[in-house]
Protein backbone atom coordinates (compact mmCIF):
# COMPACT_ATOMS: atom_id res chain seq x y z
CA UNK A 1 0.00 0.00 0.00
CA UNK A 2 2.97 2.32 0.64
CA UNK A 3 3.92 2.03 -3.04
CA UNK A 4 0.82 3.97 -4.05
CA UNK A 5 1.55 6.70 -1.50
CA UNK A 6 2.07 10.03 -3.35
CA UNK A 7 4.82 11.02 -0.95
CA UNK A 8 6.72 7.80 -1.68
CA UNK A 9 6.29 8.30 -5.42
CA UNK A 10 7.53 11.89 -5.12
CA UNK A 11 10.61 10.72 -3.22
CA UNK A 12 11.25 8.01 -5.81
CA UNK A 13 11.00 10.53 -8.65
CA UNK A 14 13.24 12.94 -6.77
CA UNK A 15 15.82 10.18 -6.28
CA UNK A 16 15.72 9.32 -9.97
CA UNK A 17 16.15 12.97 -10.95
CA UNK A 18 19.05 13.26 -8.53
CA UNK A 19 20.65 10.15 -10.05
CA UNK A 20 20.23 11.64 -13.53
CA UNK A 21 21.86 14.89 -12.38
CA UNK A 22 24.71 12.92 -10.81
CA UNK A 23 25.21 10.98 -14.02
CA UNK A 24 25.32 14.18 -16.08
CA UNK A 25 27.72 15.80 -13.62
CA UNK A 26 29.95 12.73 -13.75
CA UNK A 27 29.97 12.77 -17.56
CA UNK A 28 30.93 16.46 -17.54
CA UNK A 29 33.65 15.83 -14.98
CA UNK A 30 35.03 12.94 -17.02
CA UNK A 31 35.04 15.10 -20.14
CA UNK A 32 36.92 17.84 -18.32
CA UNK A 33 39.44 15.33 -17.02
CA UNK A 34 39.94 13.88 -20.49
CA UNK A 35 40.62 17.41 -21.77
CA UNK A 36 43.08 17.93 -18.93
CA UNK A 37 44.84 14.65 -19.76
CA UNK A 38 45.13 15.68 -23.42
CA UNK A 39 46.59 19.03 -22.39
CA UNK A 40 49.12 17.38 -20.09
CA UNK A 41 50.10 14.87 -22.77
CA UNK A 42 50.63 17.76 -25.20
CA UNK A 43 52.81 19.52 -22.63
CA UNK A 44 54.84 16.34 -22.20
CA UNK A 45 55.32 16.09 -25.96
CA UNK A 46 56.41 19.74 -26.15
CA UNK A 47 58.85 19.37 -23.28
CA UNK A 48 60.29 16.20 -24.80
CA UNK A 49 60.78 17.99 -28.13
CA UNK A 50 62.43 20.93 -26.36
CA UNK A 51 64.79 18.57 -24.57
CA UNK A 52 65.74 16.90 -27.85
CA UNK A 53 66.33 20.33 -29.39
CA UNK A 54 68.54 21.31 -26.47
CA UNK A 55 70.59 18.16 -26.99
CA UNK A 56 71.02 18.95 -30.68
CA UNK A 57 72.07 22.53 -29.87
CA UNK A 58 74.57 21.23 -27.35
CA UNK A 59 76.07 18.89 -29.93
CA UNK A 60 76.29 21.70 -32.51
CA UNK A 61 77.84 24.14 -30.07
CA UNK A 62 80.51 21.72 -28.91
CA UNK A 63 82.68 22.43 -31.88
CA UNK A 64 82.73 26.24 -31.19
CA UNK A 65 83.43 26.35 -27.47
CA UNK A 66 86.45 26.09 -25.32
CA UNK A 67 86.62 23.31 -22.82
CA UNK A 68 85.42 25.54 -19.93
CA UNK A 69 82.55 26.99 -21.97
CA UNK A 70 81.58 23.52 -23.05
CA UNK A 71 81.55 22.33 -19.44
CA UNK A 72 79.38 25.29 -18.33
CA UNK A 73 77.00 24.79 -21.25
CA UNK A 74 76.82 21.08 -20.53
CA UNK A 75 75.94 21.74 -16.88
CA UNK A 76 73.26 24.24 -17.87
CA UNK A 77 71.77 21.81 -20.34
CA UNK A 78 72.05 18.97 -17.87
CA UNK A 79 70.15 20.93 -15.21
CA UNK A 80 67.52 21.93 -17.75
CA UNK A 81 67.16 18.31 -18.82
CA UNK A 82 66.89 17.18 -15.20
CA UNK A 83 64.24 19.84 -14.56
CA UNK A 84 62.30 18.71 -17.63
CA UNK A 85 62.61 15.09 -16.53
CA UNK A 86 61.35 15.94 -13.02
CA UNK A 87 58.46 17.90 -14.53
CA UNK A 88 57.61 14.98 -16.78
CA UNK A 89 57.77 12.52 -13.87
CA UNK A 90 55.55 14.81 -11.80
CA UNK A 91 53.04 15.06 -14.63
CA UNK A 92 53.03 11.29 -15.06
CA UNK A 93 52.52 10.81 -11.32
CA UNK A 94 49.63 13.30 -11.35
CA UNK A 95 48.05 11.50 -14.27
CA UNK A 96 48.47 8.14 -12.58
CA UNK A 97 46.89 9.52 -9.40
CA UNK A 98 43.99 10.93 -11.40
CA UNK A 99 43.52 7.61 -13.19
CA UNK A 100 43.47 5.76 -9.84
CA UNK A 101 40.92 8.25 -8.48
CA UNK A 102 38.73 7.88 -11.58
CA UNK A 103 38.89 4.10 -11.33
CA UNK A 104 37.80 4.27 -7.68
CA UNK A 105 35.04 6.75 -8.55
CA UNK A 106 33.84 4.51 -11.38
CA UNK A 107 33.75 1.57 -8.98
CA UNK A 108 31.66 3.55 -6.51
CA UNK A 109 29.34 4.64 -9.34
CA UNK A 110 28.96 1.02 -10.49
CA UNK A 111 28.07 -0.04 -6.94
CA UNK A 112 25.53 2.79 -6.71
CA UNK A 113 23.99 1.83 -10.05
CA UNK A 114 23.78 -1.78 -8.93
CA UNK A 115 22.08 -0.74 -5.71
CA UNK A 116 19.63 1.45 -7.62
CA UNK A 117 18.84 -1.38 -10.03
CA UNK A 118 18.15 -3.69 -7.09
CA UNK A 119 15.95 -1.03 -5.52
CA UNK A 120 13.97 -0.56 -8.73
CA UNK A 121 13.66 -4.32 -9.16
CA UNK A 122 12.38 -4.69 -5.59
CA UNK A 123 9.94 -1.82 -6.13
CA UNK A 124 8.61 -3.47 -9.31
CA UNK A 125 8.29 -6.82 -7.56
CA UNK A 126 6.30 -5.27 -4.71
CA UNK A 127 4.11 -3.36 -7.18
CA UNK A 128 3.46 -6.59 -9.07
CA UNK A 129 2.56 -8.42 -5.86
CA UNK A 130 0.23 -5.60 -4.84
CA UNK A 131 -1.45 -5.59 -8.24
CA UNK A 132 -1.79 -9.39 -8.16
CA UNK A 133 -3.37 -9.19 -4.69
CA UNK A 134 -5.79 -6.50 -5.91
CA UNK A 135 -6.72 -8.60 -8.94
CA UNK A 136 -7.23 -11.68 -6.73
CA UNK A 137 -9.46 -9.67 -4.39
CA UNK A 138 -11.48 -8.42 -7.36
CA UNK A 139 -11.75 -11.95 -8.73
CA UNK A 140 -13.01 -13.22 -5.35
CA UNK A 141 -15.58 -10.44 -5.20
CA UNK A 142 -16.76 -11.27 -8.72
CA UNK A 143 -17.03 -14.99 -7.89
CA UNK A 144 -18.97 -14.27 -4.72
CA UNK A 145 -21.32 -12.07 -6.65
CA UNK A 146 -21.87 -14.74 -9.28
CA UNK A 147 -22.35 -17.54 -6.75
CA UNK A 148 -24.93 -15.64 -4.71
CA UNK A 149 -28.41 -16.91 -5.64
CA UNK A 150 -30.54 -14.21 -7.08
CA UNK A 151 -33.29 -13.32 -4.76
CA UNK A 152 -36.68 -13.15 -6.27
CA UNK A 153 -39.71 -11.81 -4.61
CA UNK A 154 -42.41 -14.40 -4.99
CA UNK A 155 -45.50 -13.16 -3.43
CA UNK A 156 -47.99 -16.02 -2.90
CA UNK A 157 -50.91 -14.25 -1.43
Amino acid sequence: MAESDPKHLKITLSNRESAARSKAKKALHESELEDKVETLETQIDILTAELKLEKVITILLRGRMTADDECVQFRIRLHAGEAHARLREDLIEQLNGEVRRLIEEASVQREEMSRLREEVSEYRRRESERMNANMLDQLNINQQFQEKPQQTNYNFE
